[in-house]
């Protein structure tokens, strides 16, 4: 794709400067220009989104859950930016009036061989507040104490963990909150409905050399289509850093500036969700998780039932792993994915079965296909999950692969560690080193 990209884009010379240009406006990508705007106040930002919105896909396709940090490995960046961003993400809801609550979640074992799984999750809750990772507290329940808080509960469910840091935020509410700061700020910009389309690297000025912390940067190419069929404007702009959390798209984006032995490919896994109304769920209070079915790939959480601020019900997602359009030089055709987004009355009947197991009286009529999300993996269908992967593969250019669940939890934490890279890497004592900063590493201790 890049190689398509660039015959179809010859370069361009720059007609402006910027110091930060963060590609993708998703709840992770706001996040990052804001804590810029902030830290840097005498820097520019600019906000590069290719949809005329804010949280047009993965940020606005998902359940909107404040998770606690149960399930990852204690080593990993999921846990410590999920631990730190749910932290962050209720103090800023209590400080900027965004909506939430904390409801609690319950992890359900419908079956005795469950049991070993949740015993698993609550000693890794114990050794994390142990080793002073973070609070993570859960309570053990039997399942009579189970339907006593969720009178709805099959008499299936054997036993269950509460999680009572779980909850739920209006992630528009939230991007919107960040859009509005950056828009306000003074070094900040909004650039929508304008898509980056080729990066190079800038030459380094002053008789400087490549590597030594000299170069000018970036020069970032991006296209406007005009809307009516036209040829679409083009511009470019010199930028001193790119940070890259383009999300479904973000490979695309840092496979510009990797040779081919270093390329990445993303993996994507649809979820549907499903709305319901009807008998079986009067009673529910909190946010109902069955134990993973497949717990070593940790692909998904199991079709869970949430709710949002206006207790209306969902149940999802599932997982269902897309194989994408191919270009003939092997790579996934860029959104491919938005031609597959339908919800399906298969996977409909699919998650009623699941549900069943433990909210048995629900009515089957009272489910309606809602909507489907994407989730960009570095994993593939069968293999181990991997962890988040923020990387410095060049001097300057950030970039942010397979932020996928807890993602929205972490958002305000990952923006801080970004913030501290770019502190420290870039403007820095560091800045030139092109450092990798975390990998992407695949993880044998999920739970």
């Amino acid at each position: 794709m890049a190689k398509l990209l660039r015959k179809r884009f010859p370069f361009l010379p720059p007609d402006g400067q910027v110091d930060h240009l963060v590609v993708g406006a998703g709840v992770v990508g706001l996040a990052i220009a804001e804590r810029l705007v902030k830290a840097f106040p005498d820097r520019t930002t600019f906000v590069v989104e290719r949809h005329g919105q804010v949280g047009q896909e993965t940020s606005s396709r998902n359940s909107e859950v404040i998770h606690s940090g149960i399930y990852y490995p204690p080593e990993s960046l999921k846990t410590a930016l999920c631990i730190r961003g749910r932290d962050l993400m209720y103090k800023r809801c209590r400080q900027d009036g965004i909506g939430y609550r904390q409801t609690g979640k319950l992890i359900l074992a419908t079956n005795d061989q469950q049991v070993p799984y949740l015993r698993k999750l609550y000693e890794r809750s114990e050794g994390l507040r142990e080793a002073g990772i973070g609070d993570v507290p859960l309570e053990w329940l039997t399942g009579d104490q189970v339907r006593k808080l969720e009178p709805d509960v099959g008499d299936q469910v054997v036993g269950a963990l509460l999680s009572p840091k779980t909850g739920i935020v209006s992630s528009h509410e939230l991007m919107e909150h960040m859009e509005k700061n950056i828009i306000d700020s003074e070094t900040g910009e909004m650039v929508l409905g304008t898509q980056v389309v080729r990066i190079d690297r800038a030459e380094p000025s002053g008789g400087g050399k490549r590597g030594d912390g000299s170069e000018d940067g970036w020069v970032v190419q991006t296209f406007t289509d005009d809307g009516s069929g036209g040829s679409g404007e083009r511009a470019a702009v010199l930028a001193k850093t790119v940070i890259n959390s383009a999300g479904l798209g973000a490979h695309h984006l840092v496979n510009q500036i990797l040779p081919e032995t270093e390329q990445i490919r993303l993996h994507f896994a649809k979820g549907s969700y499903f709305s319901y109304r009807g008998p079986g769920v009067s009673n529910v209070q909190r946010l109902l998780y069955p134990c993973p079915e497949e717990n070593v790939s940790l692909s998904g959480l199991g079709t869970h039932l949430t709710l949002n601020l206006k207790n209306e019900i969902r149940f999802g997602p599932d997982v269902e792993w897309l194989d994408p359009e191919r270009t003939e030089d092997g790579e996934d055709v860029p959104s491919f994915w938005e031609k597959k987004l339908a919800v399906s009355d298969e996977r409909m009947q699919l998650a009623i079965d699941e549900v069943k197991k433990f909210l048995p009286n629900v009515d089957p009529s009272g489910f309606v296909p809602d909507y489907s999300g994407i989730r960009p993996k570095m994993s593939a269908r069968g293999e181990t999950s991997v962890d988040f992967s923020v990387t410095h593969p060049r001097p300057g250019f950030i970039s942010l692969q397979g932020i996928e669940s807890p993602g929205l939890t972490s958002s305000l934490s990952i923006a801080e560690y970004v913030e501290r890279l770019v502190r420290k890497e870039v403007w820095g004592l560091g800045r030139g080193t092109g450092r990798t900063v975390s990998e992407a590493g695949r993880l044998d201790a999920w739970a």
